[in-house]
Formats: structure tokens, C-alpha cells, sequence
């Protein structure tokens, strides 16, 4: 049996490259904070050159790709029709790990939503995010028995008021325990009855 080698394709290539450009980007950001970090210094943790990190992204860029992985991989699945969570504890409860991430490191946070506020390109994240949180509030919605239209006009106003309160926590103008509590006043305000 042959044992051939196969290279990487080109794409693969700077897939890993980017990949490791991130972590190293991350990690750095968390010690030395977004302002002391370097794009010499991402270069040299990750192993590549100044202009492999640049082809990756500037700093902002970076630090917004850190975020919108770490924001993807907590967004919680939407609950099964099944499912004995209320629609308001899911609605008040679904952006709970994104501020938490956001209290981890507030100086990063705020780098990471002055970039936003400057918007680019790189919000293309910021776009799928608001898609994914949508539906899943949607269909929790839905599934409580809330009529179609309705619940995805509430899922809009539902991440309105998460961007609004990450804008708050931004400015130093709110804390976190704040910011849950606006979020589930929200989140009861959808969810009740009409009278």
C-alpha cells in the first residue's frame, strides 16, 4: 500500500495560519490588554510574520474575530416545543453567557464594541450572530405558543435591547446585574398577554 503525503491546499494553509494568529491574538489580549498588545507581538507568539497577522486582520479585526468566536460558541440552543423552560426565562436567560463573556474583561469588551460602533466589513459576525439569535428566540417564542409575526418582531426587540445594554455596559453607564434585570423586563414586557 502507498503512503502518500498530501500537502495542505492553499486555503487549508492560511486557515491554520489565521487559526493560529487568533489564539495567539487572544491570549495576548488577555495579559496584556487590547492597547498592550502588539501586532509584533502577535506575530511572534503565533510564528509568523508581521505581514501573515496584517493578512489576517489589524488589531480591531482581531480582537473582533476573538470575540465573535468565543460569542458563537456559547449561544444556546433554542428549547424543544417539548421543553418545561418558559419562554421568559429562556428570552431573559439566552444573552446571560454573552454578558457574562463581556464582564470577563471589561477593557476588552470595550475595545470590542468601540470596533463594532465603527463598523466595517469585519461585523459580518455581528450579522450572523443577530440571524442565529433571532431565530432561536423566535422559535422559543413559537414554541410557548406565541403567533409567528409576533414572536420575531419580539426576537428583534429582544436583540435591540442586548445591543443596547452592551452599549450601557461599554460606557461604565450600567452593571451586569442591571443589564440581566432590563433584559428580563424586556423579555416579560414581549412574552405577556395582550389584553
Amino acid at each position: 500500500m502507498f503512503s502518500e503525503h498530501v500537502q495542505p491546499t492553499r486555503a487549508e494553509q492560511k486557515r491554520r495560519t489565521t487559526t493560529r494568529i487568533t489564539e495567539a491574538a487572544a491570549r495576548l489580549f488577555q495579559e496584556h490588554g487590547f492597547q498592550g498588545t502588539t501586532v509584533r507581538q502577535i506575530a511572534a507568539e503565533a510564528g509568523v510574520s508581521v505581514g501573515a497577522v496584517m493578512a489576517a486582520g489589524d488589531k480591531e479585526s482581531l480582537l473582533s474575530l476573538v470575540y465573535d468566536q468565543a460569542i458563537a460558541a456559547r449561544i444556546p440552543a433554542p428549547p424543544a416545543a417539548e421543553s418545561t423552560t418558559s419562554a421568559v426565562d429562556y428570552l431573559s436567560r439566552y444573552f446571560d453567557p454573552f454578558l457574562d463573556l463581556f464582564a470577563e474583561n471589561e477593557e476588552l469588551a470595550g475595545a470590542y464594541f468601540r470596533a463594532l460602533t465603527r463598523g466595517g466589513t469585519e461585523n459580518a459576525a455581528l450579522g450572523a450572530l443577530r440571524t442565529l439569535t433571532e431565530a432561536n428566540l423566535t422559535a422559543a417564542m413559537v414554541n410557548a405558543g406565541m403567533p409567528d409575526a409576533r414572536a420575531r418582531l419580539g426576537a428583534q426587540v429582544m436583540f435591540a435591547g442586548y445591543l443596547g445594554e452592551l452599549m450601557l455596559r461599554a460606557a461604565g453607564a450600567t452593571d451586569l446585574q442591571q443589564a440581566v434585570t432590563r433584559i428580563r423586563h424586556t423579555a416579560e414586557f414581549i412574552t405577556a398577554e395582550e389584553r
